[in-house]
């Protein structure tokens, strides 16, 4: 027991020093054609549960969190290689976490000056701003350096001004990494980045988001310590009482009417398999258009897809032709919502318009 403390402090102490070349922006040649048809960056922060494939993709950017440990500082870079060796953390030592935004210096080391150069449009879409705002080391570092960027971006033939939208996703683990996707889906496809930035606006109150947290007071003890009165419904929901134990597993729920929960289980499988069910019957009445939903999973995915529950809304997805995504949580996510929790979010225009059921 005590070698395998050791090395986990030594992991810890790894991954919090070590600035690999390749995790800063790299310099990317400069398009001509870019006047006619700019190119559009994504960005989201580290506590978005996004795939390593979605990480990787040439659109996509992940700003880091701090995740303050023990008298340790990690930085959470949403690369999945180093949360590899930090899942083995503990459920006793994740509770003593917490999770700040990065430092404006960390920033400049990663992202500038190539950031500038390298999009045109910069759609940043993050988790909740009531859990942490990294988007605002971002604009500080963007308008620090405003004159040297039109300056850059003028040398190299582009439009002098990049263009930054930094949006409040109204949700957290898989709904920003949903909403992402959805945007980076469109870039993709060909359509104007600033048609793409119009689209991101609107994507909050599309979508809908439960969370069902395996250790409910860890996730009110974790929430409760960021003392912000958005939070409190889930921090209520998920704290002790005569009602919680009775039914001591919340689902709670985010979207555009705000923070609540949707209702209480005595069973966490029983709470999961009802979300689920709920999902199934919102794709069944929406309809697969603009329908998007992703699964995320503190546990072995091997695992869910053994669920009876989960095949069930797999095979309505599959059905309805809708893609059903499913990820690992993200660090973030585990030390937020407790460790072996699950997210289910759903993109859906329906929510917007009110039809589909919390």
């Amino acid at each position: 027991m005590f070698y395998e403390d050791k090395k986990n402090d030594y992991l810890l102490g790894f991954a919090s020093t070590q600035q690999v070349r390749f995790e800063q922006e790299q310099a990317l040649p400069v398009n001509p054609l870019r006047h006619q048809n700019p190119y559009g960056v994504i960005m989201v922060d580290a506590a978005a549960d996004i795939s390593s494939a979605m990480a990787q993709h040439p659109r996509m950017r992940v700003l880091p969190l701090t995740i303050q440990l023990q008298g340790r500082t990690i930085l959470d870079k949403g690369l999945h290689d180093k949360r590899g060796e930090l899942r083995e953390l503990t459920r006793e030592r994740l509770r003593a976490a917490q999770i700040v935004p990065p430092s404006v210096e960390g920033l400049e080391y990663r992202l500038y000056p190539n950031i500038a150069l390298n999009a045109d449009w910069l759609i940043y879409i993050g988790s909740m701003r009531a859990l942490s705002n990294p988007a605002d080391a971002l604009q500080t570092l963007l308008l620090q350096h405003r004159e040297e960027i039109r300056e850059l971006r003028r040398s190299r033939g582009l439009p002098a001004d990049l263009q930054v939208l930094c949006l409040d996703g109204g949700s957290m683990l898989a709904g920003p990494a949903l909403q992402a996707r959805v945007l980076v889906k469109k870039l993709d496809a060909g359509e104007p980045a600033a048609a793409v930035a119009h689209a991101a606006t609107q994507l909050s109150v599309m979508t809908r988001q439960w969370l069902i947290p395996r250790h409910p007071g860890d996730l009110a003890a974790a929430l409760g310590k960021l003392s912000n009165s958005t939070l409190e419904p889930w921090v209520q929901a998920a704290s002790m009482g005569l009602n919680q134990l009775l039914n001591p597993y919340p689902a709670l729920v985010s979207d555009a009417n705000g923070l609540f929960c949707g209702f209480r289980a005595k069973r966490w499988r029983s709470a999961v398999a009802e979300v689920f069910s709920i999902a199934e019957q919102a794709i069944q009445d929406g309809g697969a258009e603009g329908t998007h939903l992703q699964i995320s999973y503190d546990g072995s995915i091997r695992e869910l897809q053994s669920w009876p529950e989960f095949n069930h809304l797999r095979e309505r997805a599959d059905a309805m032709q809708v893609r059903l995504h499913v990820t690992h949580m993200s660090l973030a996510g585990r030390i937020w919502a407790s460790t072996g929790s699950i997210s289910l979010a759903l993109l859906q225009p329906s929510i917007r318009e009110g039809q589909a059921p919390a």
